[in-house]
């Protein structure tokens, strides 16, 4: 076995391991399996979210986007951020104190509750959608696992999905979202180790960090443009777009379900610094490394690869191979972080939602989990190829339906079913008119499109009294 090898599936069975341990201190109850019955710390949440957050889209995606445009993908990362901060200071605190008053168990279950009844067809329709969005999603992060170890082990890209897969259904299988919450705190560290050491190593193997710019002009002034060459509407839209992007985090209930599992409301705060200190160092090391295999892949002459894999070519070639594997397994840990919340968010869905006959039943959650791993190994064997194109589709998908009803529930608007489904509809027709009729994805982020039709119409239609 190659050193590469050996720290890699060291770390996967540390993962995996941790994510067992969990079941010491986890309970056969629905609730527990679900939302950890509401008990987790708000530094475990907040470790939790971002790590769930900053997926195989960060690692595969984003770095491949970085390596296309050069510097203008700082609005891809920053303006994000931003938006996810704003989001945070409206809807996470309300969500969790909600949530336990009304003893939702999903968030779809929240987004269906008009703060005095549960809406079943509302509930139903939110949940069908949720299992559908957040396969595609986990999907994207199986495929991202894949072309990882294609890419590193040169292993087929389909062995990676099954790896995966396999992985995130042993531990979500044993503990339920505990052990998702666990294991992404372990995944989080080193991630965030992985990273920065290879940032470290390109420091003095390639340019300094304060040479980049000059000499990613030298190569090609495109690549210092604050503007992408195919932003057709100007840098406003371009950035408003991924702003937009950034708040839609909370229609991702995969994500935004961690606020719900918290300890108490009073720890949102500690939740936020944890979760924005690491998601900022994370950002500024992303960008750097997509940038740092632009100038040395540049370098090299002609060389022919998937610039979603960027991130482990680039580390094949400044790394040791103890470290080759550590990167690999912080990449692999991130798909994991985030499929495995999708899986369970989705199985949430299945048995709270659309069958909640099934909802006291802990053996059913566990067979829904099953269930839903198996559908997204389906997706990404045979769905689109690239990392980025699912991922920001799915994101998209779900901003554009659920965000704008998170901020009617929380804000305490009233809209009856057949208006927000109709704002929904609008908003998703919107969004995919914008992508694939209009084919302006490219000059402003499509879900963004989607979610300003959807809000706006939730707005204008809901009503002042219920």
């Amino acid at each position: 076995m190659t050193m590469v090898m050996f720290s890699f599936v060291g770390m996967m069975l540390v993962f995996v391991l941790v994510g067992i341990a969990s079941t010491r201190v986890s309970r056969t109850e629905v609730s527990d399996y679900l939302v950890a019955s509401r008990s987790v710390s708000p530094w475990v949440a907040g470790l939790s979210a971002v790590a769930s957050n900053n997926s195989g889209f960060m690692f595969i995606g984003a770095i491949g986007f970085t390596y296309h445009y050069g510097l203008a993908a700082f609005w891809l990362f920053f303006a994000w951020l931003l938006g996810d901060y704003f989001s945070w200071l409206i809807v996470h605190r309300k969500l969790r104190a909600r949530s336990e008053k009304q003893d939702n168990q999903s968030v779809t279950g929240f987004l269906a509750h008009d703060g005095h009844k549960m809406n079943q067809e509302l509930q139903v329709i939110l949940g069908a959608l949720t299992v559908v969005f957040l396969t595609l999603y986990a999907a994207a992060q199986l495929k991202a696992g894949g072309k990882a170890l294609q890419s590193t082990l040169h292993w087929q890209p389909e062995a990676g999905i099954y790896v995966g897969s396999v992985m995130v259904a042993v531990y979500s299988f044993a503990g339920g979202i505990r052990a998702s919450l666990w294991t992404d705190v372990a995944q989080s560290l080193v991630m965030l180790i992985a990273m920065g050491a290879l940032v470290f190593v390109c420091h003095f193997n390639l340019h300094s960090v304060f040479e980049i710019y000059s000499a990613l002009e030298s190569y090609d002034s495109t690549l210092v443009s604050w503007i992408p060459s195919d932003a057709s509407l100007g840098l406003f839209p371009y950035a408003f777009g991924w702003f937009l992007a950034g708040f839609g985090g909370i229609g991702q209930p995969h994500m935004i379900i961690r606020a719900m599992t918290i300890d108490d409301v009073e720890g949102i705060r500690t939740m936020r610094r944890v979760y924005f200190s690491w998601y900022l160092a994370f950002s500024i090391l992303t960008m750097l490394v997509g940038l740092y295999a632009r100038l040395h892949f540049e370098g090299v002459g002609e060389f022919s690869f998937d610039k979603e894999t960027a991130l482990p070519m680039l580390a094949n070639f400044h790394l040791s191979q103890f470290w080759v594997g550590l990167i690999l397994a912080a990449l692999f840990a991130a798909t994991m972080s985030t499929a495995d919340s999708q899986v369970l968010a989705s199985s949430a869905s299945l048995t709270q939602d659309i069958v909640p006959k099934y909802q006291h039943s802990y053996l059913a959650s566990k067979l829904a989990t099953l269930s839903v791993v198996i559908l997204a190994v389906l997706v990404a064997l045979y769905g689109p190829s690239s990392v980025f194109v699912l991922v920001t589709l799915a994101w998209g998908l779900m901003m554009t339906t659920f965000a704008p009803l998170m901020i009617a529930r929380v804000l305490d608007w009233h809209i009856n079913v057949r208006k927000a489904l109709f704002a929904a509809i609008c908003g998703l027709v919107a969004m995919l008119g914008w992508r694939y009729g209009l084919n302006l994805g490219d000059a402003m982020f499509e879900g963004s499109v989607g979610f300003i039709v959807s809000m706006s119409l939730t707005f204008l239609l809901k009503a002042d009294e219920p």
